[in-house]
């Protein structure tokens, strides 16, 4: 397992952690831990690229994780571990970084959303499944946050850029994209940021 780790990681993890409420989780110390275990895989583990990698990782969070006492490690692994506030913004509340309850709560969310996106932009017909949804959480979490950043990789035709817009889309945030072609230079993309800014 080879990986730098760099202090804007744990500042990025202490950020998010910030962002949830205290009161939600007086007397749920097991709903901190989990809060706390989704950061670390939303900074590290989304990171890694195989499985060798991915179970190094898991091996030094359970290492960690008997910092924290008698926390269960099923309890804290126990998936779905995704945490968004756009959740409770669809559902008429103010946001607040939370869990989902569920895959099937967040799927009916993401289609009502994702309906009113093909009401007003260029339809898109997007299949939400299971991992599409994860995707959308953790672009819309990287987006949302101040100092966000994330580069897509894939596959032209995977879906990157739908699932970007539909982020994009549920946080209210407009989609800028930059065309480039062969005569495309320097100067033009510092006009474009500059356009952008």
């Amino acid at each position: 397992f080879h990986y730098q780790f760099n202090l804007r990681d744990f500042a990025n993890i202490v950020q998010n952690v910030l962002l949830s409420q205290g009161s939600l989780y007086k007397g749920n110390p097991l709903g901190i831990i989990r809060l706390w275990a989704h950061e670390c895989h939303r900074v590290w583990r989304d990171r890694l690229i195989n499985d060798t990698d991915r179970n190094s990782y898991m091996g030094f969070m359970k290492a960690a994780l008997r910092e924290f006492g008698d926390a269960k490690e099923e309890a804290v692994f126990e998936e779905p571990l995704l945490y968004t506030s756009y959740v409770t913004v669809a559902m008429g509340n103010e946001p607040a970084y939370l869990p989902i309850t569920g895959m099937d709560a967040l799927k009916e969310i993401l289609e009502r959303k994702l309906d009113d996106y093909n009401e007003s932009n260029q339809r898109m017909d997007l299949v939400l499944f299971a991992a599409a949804m994860e995707h959308i959480s953790r672009i819309a979490r990287i987006i949302d946050l101040p100092t966000g950043s994330a580069l897509l990789v894939g596959v032209g035709g995977s879906g990157k850029q739908s699932l970007a817009k539909l982020s994009a889309f549920i946080l209210s945030y407009d989609v800028e994209r930059i065309m480039v072609n062969t005569t495309y230079k320097m100067g033009d993309l510092k006009a474009d940021i500059q356009r952008m800014y």
